[in-house]
């Protein structure tokens, strides 16, 4: 059994300074390298944590120079794959930034590169990680809520992700960047594999901004029981809305409804105005990495100390492959429907 692992953190933009930051103060999880484009960033998070990490401008020499146990990859979602199979092919456990790819033929290849490695893989689809979704998970599994008739889930963003926070906006959409969460923690608490998808999309305010993407999706989702949930996500809210994000999950079942509501969770700080873009009234709403007494917490926390834990005692983790492929063969089929404006079978 090993004792602790060794660490190097691929992407260090916005999100992979929460990852990273999770992985540093992990206790049996030591980040020693950082590949990133922008090494002056690299360097900066590495100072802004204090982590004594070796920082390269390509993963490739890092891979073949460190001595490393994980990968830890926080590309953009559409270079996901060329990154996660040369890992795997150096040998080591990946630990990837959700989706796992946005189409299937690079869902595909991750897959494969996977299994044929026998690696440690897991997508951090993290919403698992926040209780109130494994309550009602739980609450499915114990039959509270019976069999799920019917659904709403909404998760949107400020329109200052895809204009200040993403370079790259106009290669993802709300599709892939917000409601991919949705679909999984649905996914995985019906306990269903979706049949049919229908999904429409509008056009406007980016567009007149000059990012080409999606302001907003919506989707109707029929799952193998009968149940249809619709998922519902833009980026576009406006820079005065309380959060930096809206997230509202409801599944009506034939014995109980869960009701989530991740917008407002208890605290608001309303000021004259807000110094930054990422700067709103709800505090709470940064459930992902909230930090107390220095330390990130939450369900970023959560999702890499189980996958450590997982690399560590040789145990596969919660997140399997199958669970990493599913959300985006959802969306692959949304994304046709979204194209070809007709329902799609899965």
């Amino acid at each position: 059994m090993m004792n602790s692992i060794k660490v190097g953190m691929i992407g260090i933009g916005g999100w992979g300074e929460n990852v990273v930051s999770a992985w540093h103060q992990n206790p049996y999880a030591e980040v020693v390298a950082i590949a990133d484009l922008n090494t002056r960033r690299a360097q900066e998070i590495a100072e802004r944590y204090g982590i004594q990490a070796k920082i390269y401008a390509d993963y490739k020499e890092m891979i073949k120079n460190e001595d490393l146990d994980v990968a830890s990859v926080a590309t953009p979602d559409f270079l996901h794959r060329q990154v996660a199979c040369d890992c795997f092919e150096a040998g080591l456990n990946v630990f990837l930034e959700k989706p796992c790819a946005t189409t299937m033929e690079d869902c595909n290849a991750i897959a494969e590169a996977a299994t044929k490695s026998g690696k440690k893989f897991m997508v951090d689809y993290f919403m698992r990680f926040i209780p109130r979704f494994r309550d009602a998970k739980l609450a499915m599994e114990n039959g509270e809520l019976g069999e799920i008739v019917q659904g709403y889930a909404r998760i949107d963003d400020a329109i200052s992700v895809p204009t200040k926070m993403l370079r790259w906006a106009k290669d993802s959409s709300p599709l892939y960047f917000v409601m991919i969460h949705n679909i999984d923690a649905v996914r995985w608490i019906i306990g269903h594999e979706a049949v049919e998808v229908y999904a429409k999309q509008q056009k406007k305010k980016l567009a007149s901004i000059g990012v080409d993407s999606p302001d907003s999706v919506q989707a109707m989702v029929t799952f193998a029981n009968g149940a249809s949930v619709l998922f519902d996500s833009n980026w576009i809210l406006p820079r005065t809305f309380d959060g930096l994000n809206d997230q509202f999950v409801r599944l009506v079942g034939t014995e109980g409804t869960a009701y989530i509501n991740l917008t407002y969770q208890g605290l608001q700080i309303y000021k004259s105005q807000f110094a930054e873009p990422f700067e709103h009234a709800n505090r709470a709403t940064v459930y992902v990495n909230p930090m107390f007494e220095g330390r990130t917490t939450g369900c970023v926390e959560q999702a890499v100390a189980h996958f450590a834990d997982c690399v560590l005692h040789d145990k596969q983790p919660l997140i399997t492959l199958k669970d990493a492929i599913e959300p985006t063969r959802i969306a692959c089929a949304i994304d046709e429907s979204l194209k070809t404006g007709v329902p799609v079978k899965l």
